[in-house]
C-alpha cells in the first residue's frame, strides 16, 4: 500500500544524500556514487568521514530546503542521523527519508527503503531528482526513542534487542561477516547458531537476563528473560515478523522467558508472527511504552550499548511518524 507523504513533495525533489564512507558497500562503490551524483544538480551530497561532519551536513541541507534526506550507510549510520534530526531539529519540518543499502545487513532499508544494489538505488535516486520516471512509494514509520542507556544521551533507531539477540549480533559481527557472509545470509547463519546454542543450553546464548519489565505504565513483572525485542519495522531480516500483539500501538514487542518449551516446534509460528501458548514462555504485544530495568547489554540497529539498574531503567517510546520512501 502506498501512503501520501505528510508534506507535498515535488516531482523532481531537492534531495540531500549523506554517505558514510566506512560502511561496507560505500567502501567499494563510493567513487562511482560520487560520479553519478555529480550529474544530478538537484541532488546534494555530503560524505561524513567523521561523526562531527553530520551536523553541518544536515544544517546545509536544511538551508537548501531539501525535501528528501537520503542515507547511504548501514543501519547503525542511520541511527546517528536520526538522533541528529530529533535532538537538534535542523529542519523546520521533517524531510522524507530514503534509506539506501550501503551497509552490511541493511535490515531497515529492506523494510522501508530502497532495495537492490547500492548503485541501482543511487541511480533511482538520481532519476527522481532529475524528474525522470520513478515511482515513489511512501511507508510511514515512527522511530524508537530509547532513554536511560548508560553514559549515553537519548538513542534512536528502528530495532531494539537484548538477551540472546545481543549474543547473536556479536556472533554475526565476529564469526560470520568476516567470512564474507553478508546481507541476509549472515544473520541467517547467526540465527541458526543462536538456536543451536539455546537448544544445547550453551551459556553464551542461553544465559538469561534478570529484568523488570513494564508496558504503558501498567503493572510490572520480574523475569529471567531469554530475549526481548521492540521494533517499529514491519519486516525483519529473512522476512521475519515475530510479533502477534493485537493492540493498536506503534511498538511491536516480543519477549521470551525461562523456561522455554518446544522451541523447534514453535519456531515456524514465532517467526511468522502466529500466536503461541504463553505457557511455553513466549509473549508478544504492541505498546506505546516499554520499560526495562536490568544490568545487561542491548542493541539498537546493530549498535551495542549497556543498561544498568544503578543508572535507572530503559524507557522505550515511539517518535512522531516519518515518511520513509522507496523508489520503483
Amino acid at each position: 500500500m502506498n501512503f501520501s507523504p505528510k508534506t507535498e513533495i515535488a516531482p523532481a525533489p531537492r534531495i540531500g544524500l549523506v554517505s558514510n564512507p566506512h560502511s561496507r558497500r560505500n567502501r567499494r562503490h563510493l567513487a562511482r556514487v560520487e560520479a553519478r551524483v555529480a550529474q544530478s544538480p538537484g541532488l546534494l551530497h555530503h560524505i561524513t568521514r567523521e561523526r562531527g561532519d553530520l551536523g553541518p551536513a544536515l544544517e546545509s541541507f536544511a538551508r537548501e530546503q531539501v525535501q528528501v534526506l537520503a542515507i547511504s550507510g548501514g543501519d547503525g549510520t542511520a541511527t546517528h542521523v536520526f538522533r541528529a534530526l530529533f535532538e537538534h531539529r535542523p529542519f523546520e519540518s521533517m524531510p522524507a527519508i530514503a534509506l539506501l543499502p550501503g551497509g552490511t545487513t541493511n535490515m531497515n532499508a529492506r523494510d522501508c527503503g530502497l532495495h537492490g544494489s547500492l548503485l541501482h538505488a543511487v541511480e533511482r535516486l538520481c532519476r527522481w531528482a532529475e524528474g525522470r520516471p520513478v515511482k515513489p512509494v511512501y511507508k510511514p514509520r515512527p522511530l524508537l526513542r530509547i532513554e536511560g542507556a548508560q553514559d549515553q544521551p537519548a538513542l534512536y533507531g528502528m530495532f531494539f534487542g537484548t538477551g540472546t539477540i545481543v549474543a547473536g549480533i556479536d556472533y554475526c559481527l565476529h564469526h560470520v561477516h568476516n567470512k564474507g557472509l553478508v546481507d541476509e545470509l549472515g544473520p541467517g547463519v547467526a540465527l541458526a547458531r543462536v538456536l543451536w546454542g539455546l537448544l544445547r543450553r550453551d551459556p553464551r546464548f542461553a544465559t538469561p537476563v534478570h529484568a523488570r519489565l513494564a508496558f504503558d505504565e501498567g503493572e510490572d513483572q520480574t523475569l529471567d528473560m531469554v530475549l526481548c525485542q521492540a521494533t517499529t519495522l514491519e519486516r525483519l531480516v529473512l522476512g521475519m515478523h515475530p510479533w502477534w500483539g493485537g493492540e493498536k500501538a506503534p511498538l511491536h514487542c516480543t519477549w521470551a522467558r525461562r523456561p522455554l518449551r518446544h522451541l523447534l516446534r514453535r519456531l515456524p509460528r514465532l517467526l511468522r508472527g502466529r500466536p503461541v501458548p504463553a505457557a511455553d514462555g513466549y509473549f508478544s504485544r504492541n505498546a506505546h511504552v516499554l520499560e526495562l530495568d536490568m544490568d545487561a547489554g542491548f542493541a539498537i540497529d546493530g549498535e551495542m550499548y549497556r543498561a544498568s539498574r544503578a543508572h535507572g531503567p530503559l524507557r522505550i517510546t515511539a517518535t512522531e511518524t516519518l515518511d520513509f520512501v522507496s523508489l520503483q
